[in-house]
């Protein structure tokens, strides 16, 4: 996949960004599984969410064996397809994010005098999900099989359901 001007993450060496871009730019998250879910990351939150959004996820269920690893299935998800996975976990953010800031609230009620705008990013920091995983029933349900041959069935699904600009 060539490389492109339009961004779709803060990619650097330290695997921050998208996995892959296609000659249109469109960003990709490539995931291989043996078992029954996706793994998507340390401390993921609202930035990971929102980064999900804007690129495809295909990924590979296969087996790992001496020889290295086997395919079984490969699927294609676009935002809409993860969405209903997304927006509990960033449900339960959101609500931890409104008892810090009611938190703040009565602070300053009370005339605490410390950097609160410290406090408030100290908070933010802390508000992620260790490593939710994507199932794969989800995966599947919402999900659409490649099959035979994958690359031309990837270019027909990315036709058709573009990504949000921006």
């Amino acid at each position: 996949m060539a490389t492109s001007s339009r961004p779709c993450s803060n990619w650097s060496a330290t695997r921050v960004g998208s996995d892959a871009r296609d000659e249109q730019g469109n960003c990709y998250e490539l995931k291989t599984v043996t078992t029954k879910g996706v793994t998507t990351g340390r401390d993921v939150g609202l930035p990971y969410f929102a980064r999900m959004r804007r690129c495809y996820f295909i990924v590979a269920r296969g087996s790992q064996d001496a020889y290295g690893f086997t395919i079984e299935d490969v699927y294609f998800l676009t935002p809409n397809m993860l969405e209903g996975w997304i927006q509990p976990f960033e449900q339960r953010i959101q609500a931890d994010m409104q008892l810090v800031e009611g938190v703040i609230v009565v602070l300053m009620e009370a005339g605490f005098r410390g950097d609160l705008d410290r406090l408030r990013a100290l908070c933010a920091r802390g508000l992620t999900i260790n490593n939710p995983k994507i199932g794969w029933r989800y995966i599947q349900t919402q999900g659409v099989r490649l099959g035979d041959p994958p690359a031309l069935r990837l270019r027909e699904l990315v036709a058709a359901h573009p990504l949000p600009s921006g």
